[in-house]
């Protein structure tokens, strides 16, 4: 599930882009500051930034500006809202950063276009020439590319849990509670690691440095392939 974060200091619009967003499926975090934003990005990762241009204090240009700088955002799809006489140009945004804009008011149904095809250009990018990871849940079957890989029951689980949400960082903690289903603060972080270590050896190419199983100290593990969910 993807999260974007949506910058706009407008209470009324911000309620109504959250709206649009979660019923799209997103996972959508509102905040109505730079600030705000700052502190989301800091706390968390998100997917797609949607910024409106003129926040206060700290305007969304110069957000933009910080989110390029950060290695973690750097490359995330950046889309400003942009009303009609708040000042600032379309060029403005573009220059400082961002990918894309989008005038108030807008159509909801160009607003989520804009947002799929920014995702899924992130995607592409990201992906580029990662292996292909093609799960069978009928049948608990695992190919990478055209090389089937046998699992244990636990680790088809753990692998297909990821694989639903691949380029998410999955919290060890979230990993016992709902592969597991271990109660909160109940379970061995030593579990999940070494069957990721497992997991690994017989999925990667090269174990000691993984390309399909990412992991990242205080985040999680990520899975980075081009995943196929196939009967």
């Amino acid at each position: 599930m993807y999260k974007i974060l949506v910058a706009d200091d407008d209470k009324a619009m911000l309620q109504m882009v959250e709206q649009v967003l979660e019923n799209e499926g997103y996972t959508v975090h509102g905040v109505r500051s730079t600030e705000q934003a700052l502190e989301e990005v800091n706390d968390d990762q998100h997917d797609l930034f949607l910024i409106d241009v003129g926040l206060p204090n700290m305007d969304g240009i110069e957000l933009c500006r910080k989110l390029r700088d950060k290695p973690t955002t750097a490359e995330k799809p950046i889309i400003f809202m942009t009303g009609q006489h708040n000042g600032y140009s379309v060029a403005d945004a573009l220059e400082a950063g961002g990918d894309d804009y989008i005038r108030k008011p807008f159509a909801v149904r160009e607003l989520t276009a804009r947002i799929r095809a920014h995702l899924r250009r992130s995607n592409q990018a990201l992906l580029e020439g990662a292996a292909t990871l093609r799960i069978q849940p009928n049948t608990y079957q695992v190919f990478v590319d055209s090389r089937e890989i046998m699992l244990t029951r636990i680790e088809f689980d753990l692998l297909c849990y990821m694989a639903q949400m691949p380029q998410k960082w999955h919290a060890t903690a979230d990993l016992l509670s709902e592969v597991w289903k271990y109660p909160d603060g109940v379970g061995d972080t030593a579990l999940v690691r070494n069957h990721i270590r497992n997991l690994r050896r017989k999925l990667e190419a090269n174990a000691d440095h993984p390309e399909i199983i990412d992991s990242r100290h205080g985040r999680g593990y990520s899975v980075r392939a081009h995943v196929q969910f196939t009967n």
